[in-house]
Formats: structure tokens, sequence, C-alpha cells
């Protein structure tokens, strides 16, 4: 069970730690304080620890770790913040070098602040980091497309998937592009939780998180809608993934060092946006 631990030489009786409770359970007093009872309700969003501006609280849960430096400070600017949104690239061209396991890690921490439905932070990772294994994994891709073929009615048209195969018969990686490395998200899928309901909304914040999180480290990304696609719909993708039992997969991501590095900003069309 959490404990909110206060460090009451610091705690200057402000009350903005209970205003911003989410779940409304802090109460203030000398020392802000959680009862044993309404302690079993917090959701460990930590917005009580990060609003209190002389770091007076301390959430305090076993499951709970930290990062070195928990200041926020500067973010940017909003030039600075929009031009690095709108200069963010899908990256199909990687180098034949792979990313040290360090590094991968270190995005990883960062990705595992994304937000989540109620904090419920359900998604789970798996980093294929071998280049051997990531082709095997397109190829399985490609079986099950091969499959969706052979298996649909003769008048359908699969032009864009005769293309992915035609490619890789013909040597060339259409799937997964190359890629050194393919970040997965998954999910444990509870039909008797109501939060399960929000666990591919979840995966697909965490996976934009990794994919903004990685031009920092010098990275670039892809999402792999192909392999997405394949995911849950062929065994042998599971079996050769190991997924646990009651997980389903929610997304994928091609991940590299970019073969080239881009320079200006493309067009786009203009925000539908409807003011009521």
């Amino acid at each position: 069970m959490v404990k909110l631990a206060v460090d009451s030489e610091k705690c200057v009786k402000c009350g903005t730690c209970s205003d911003i409770c989410v779940a409304g359970i802090i109460e203030p007093g000398d020392v802000p304080h959680v009862s044993k009872e309404n302690a079993l309700v917090c959701m460990i969003c930590g917005q009580c620890e990060a609003v209190c501006p002389q770091g007076a609280l301390e959430l305090v849960d076993p499951s709970l770790e930290g990062t070195m430096d928990n200041k926020i400070g500067d973010i940017g600017s909003s030039k600075q913040i929009g031009n690095y949104l709108r200069g963010r690239r899908s990256v199909r061209h990687y180098k034949n070098e792979t990313v040290d396991r360090k590094v991968l890690e270190e995005v990883m921490d960062i990705v595992r602040y994304a937000p989540s439905a109620g904090n419920g932070q359900p998604v789970k990772w798996m980093i294929v980091h071998d280049p051997v294994k990531v082709k095997k994994v397109a190829g399985l891709t490609i079986d099950w497309i091969k499959n969706v073929i052979s298996e649909a009615p003769p008048d359908q048209d699969f032009t864009g998937f005769n293309l992915l195969v035609e490619a890789w018969e013909n040597g060339t990686d259409l799937v997964l592009r190359g890629a050194p490395h393919v970040v997965i998200a998954y999910a444990e899928q509870d039909e008797n939780n109501p939060m399960s309901q929000f666990v591919s909304v979840d995966g697909v914040i965490a996976l934009t998180h990794l994919d903004l999180a990685l031009p920092s480290f010098g990275l670039g990304s892809c999402w792999a809608g192909g392999l997405f696609m394949a995911l849950n719909q062929w065994p042998p993708l599971a079996e050769e993934l190991e997924l646990p039992e009651g997980h389903t997969f929610i997304g994928a991501m091609m991940v590299g060092y970019p073969q080239y590095q881009y320079h200006n900003i493309p067009k786009r069309n203009k925000a539908v946006v409807d003011w009521k």
C-alpha cells in the first residue's frame, strides 16, 4: 500500500497538495496526510509530489522508481517545441548499425512516464534487439500476408500486399525496412477489468512518447503497421515473440539510426477545427 511521506520541516502548509489530489484524499492539517482507508483508492499518480514547491512530499511504494533528476526545468519555447514536433519524420532508411542496449534503456526510462487511463500504466514492452530476429519477424509477417491472400476471394484487391511479398522475395524488406530493432507494446487483456478498454489507447500514447523521445538520442523510428496487423492474427508470430497468455499486442515501431538527416519541414493540410 502506498504511503505519503511528508517532511514537516519543508512543508509550509499551503494546501496545494490537497487541492491537486485527483482522488481528493489528502487531508490538510499540521502535516498533510492520507488515512489508511483512503490510501486504498490512491491512483499513485504523483500529482501531489510533482506540485509541491517545497519538495516536501514523497509517495512511497516498492513498485515506484523515480528519476535521478526530478526537477522539470526549462521545457523550451513554443517555437522550439513546435519546430521539434513539426520536424518529426517517419524513418524508413536505417544505417547498418545496432543501438546499444543502454541507450534504449535510457529511452524507455523516459517512455515509462507516458500518461495512461487512471494511471494504470498497463503497457509492457518487447524489444527485438537482434537484427537477425527482426528479419525473422519480418518474414513471419510476410507469411501472414501470403496466408491472407490465399484465403481471400480471388477478386479481392491485394495490390499493396502483393508488392510487399514481391519485394521480400527479391531481397527487399518493405515490412520493417531493414530496421535493426523493433519495439513492440503489449498489455494484459482482462475482460473483468473495465480499464482494459483503454489499453489500446494507452499503447498508442506510449508509442507516441517513444516516437518523440528517440530523435533526442539520434535515433529514428517508423510505425510498423504491417507487423501490427499480423501480430494478433498470426499465431506463429505470437509464438516466436512468446506473448504471455491473457495479453494482446497493441502496437509496434521500427527503431534505428537514420541513414539520412532531414533539414526542412514539409507542408501539411490545415487543421480542421470546429469552434463551439
